[in-house]
């Protein structure tokens, strides 16, 4: 206790303060109550192949979906709401996706001594995902979705995902459950028309 004094007496009047609200922040943190939970769900798990090559299919699904470019990003931070809906559903033009990001998996490969024909889509829509999220904002975590597409052993192509609905389930949400099923007719379409 004489050491504090000591201290508190060689401190100065903001110094003081700041260390007092630092020990009060300390306080507040440690009595802060962290819950966890966990939820087993079931997730259907999608492959869809056939013998089209890699680099076709890849430039047939680029060139259908529409981006989230830098333009629809710029009219969401102006909010700019009526053009930023038009814009979005510009984009997703008749499949209703559009690529977010693009994660080149096989071109990583090279950290391994090899590249591969390998490239993950994060693909979605936002005007689907905030129907979601506006009534559960966790939905947010499953959009965008993911799709692998990558050159299979027999040479052709194949896409790979988890189905929407299967992972939306968790929600037990009519409004989000009908977003998910909607999903999984947008990828299911989208698979048949560029592996053809």
């Amino acid at each position: 206790m004489n050491h504090l004094r000591f201290m508190a007496a060689r401190l100065t009047a903001p110094t003081l303060a700041a260390a007092l609200c630092f020990n009060m922040f300390c306080a507040s943190a440690r009595a802060a109550t962290v819950e966890v939970s966990e939820t087993k769900m079931i997730v259907d798990h999608v492959v869809v192949s056939s013998g089209k090559p890699y680099a076709a299919v890849k430039q047939e699904l680029e060139s259908r979906l529409g981006r989230l470019d830098d333009h629809i990003r710029m009219l969401l931070k102006e909010n700019k709401v009526d053009e930023l809906h038009a814009a979005l559903q510009k984009a997703a033009g008749s499949d209703g996706l559009v690529i977010h990001y693009i994660g080149v998996h096989g071109d990583w490969l090279a950290l391994k001594g090899q590249r591969k024909n390998g490239t993950e889509y994060f693909t979605g829509n936002i005007l689907t995902a905030t129907e979601m999220t506006s009534v559960d904002m966790a939905a947010g975590l499953y959009a965008p979705l993911r799709i692998m597409v990558y050159e299979n052993a027999q040479g052709g192509t194949s896409i790979e995902y988890d189905k929407p609905s299967t992972q939306l389930s968790q929600f037990h949400s009519a409004k989000i459950d009908v977003q998910g099923r909607s999903l999984d007719e947008r990828l299911a379409k989208l698979c048949a028309s560029v592996l053809q």
